[in-house]
């Protein structure tokens, strides 16, 4: 019996003898065009690019105190919220200043974790809903606990002010206000 290592490799490899390769013929102009196309396409892009950039003013990062005046004065006792109504809300209990009541109860200003700042509301028998933004020039804090129900927005200077054409209306205390819809 011939085992494979007994074997010579010209006998045992002797089959494979070179093919003829078919001609193939390439058309230098294809290779021109897909280079061609491949330049416009990068181009485009690095043109497109340069050209989105967003030449606005980028917002200032300042003290929440700054956006919203009433943090910079004393809490007092119509400021203070009982600790239950904070609990993983992340805000600060001697930050929240009341600002007005609303159809989501009682509504403060605040600063949160980070020093961020932030709208909370109060609702009697109810759980505290909060919404917080970082304190830069022209932010605006829209807390809407529930997509059909009412809202409360606080924009700050330099800020957009929402829509009235969506039912948004401004109150006395600076505060913008939607019904439930």
């Amino acid at each position: 019996m011939t085992t494979f290592e007994d074997l010579d490799l010209a006998e045992a490899f002797g089959d494979f003898e070179p093919q003829e390769q078919p001609t193939r013929r390439r058309a230098g102009w294809i290779t021109a065009v897909v280079l061609t196309l491949a330049v416009l396409l990068v181009g485009g892009g690095l043109a497109w690019l340069a050209l989105s950039r967003d030449t606005t003013p980028t917002a200032i990062v300042v003290a929440p105190a700054v956006l919203a005046p009433a943090l910079a004065e004393a809490q007092t006792a119509a400021d203070q919220v009982e600790s239950s109504s904070l609990d993983g809300t992340g805000i600060r209990a001697a930050s929240t200043r009341f600002v007005a009541s609303s159809d989501l109860g009682a509504i403060y200003v605040a600063t949160g974790a980070g020093d961020r700042l932030c709208l909370l509301a109060v609702p009697e028998g109810d759980l505290s809903s909060t919404s917080c933004v970082t304190p830069k020039t022209g932010a605006v804090i829209v807390l809407r606990p529930d997509v059909d129900g009412p809202g409360v927005a606080l924009v700050t200077e330099g800020g957009e002010a929402p829509s009235a054409d969506d039912g948004w209306t401004q109150t006395p205390s600076g505060l913008w206000t939607a019904p439930a819809a």
